[in-house]
């Protein structure tokens, strides 16, 4: 976090916010915030796609790598994800 009380109080509320709103309706609550996700895309916000944000494809290049191409637990390519994100 670049500001740290900001991101603090930022990260509390949206959890709070997101966890009341879970509680009043469900899995649609979860929904508006990806949808909300994928809206601020086009500002330069790319969380949505949470697995490529954190790096896990440069795990999965060592893991890759180590394993000569074999391995069998890569997150990326192949992934329940993968279809989820392609452009439209």
């Amino acid at each position: 976090q670049f500001i740290t009380l900001a991101g603090w109080h930022s990260l509390n509320m949206g959890m709070f916010e997101l966890s009341k709103a879970y509680k009043e309706d469900g899995m649609w609550a979860y929904s508006q915030l990806q949808q909300r996700e994928f809206a601020n895309e086009k500002f330069g916000f790319r969380a949505a796609k949470h697995q490529a944000f954190v790096g896990t494809g440069y795990f999965d290049a060592i893991q890759n790598t180590i394993t000569q191409g074999r391995a069998s637990t890569t997150a990326m390519q192949g992934s329940t994800e993968e279809d989820q994100f392609l452009a439209a």
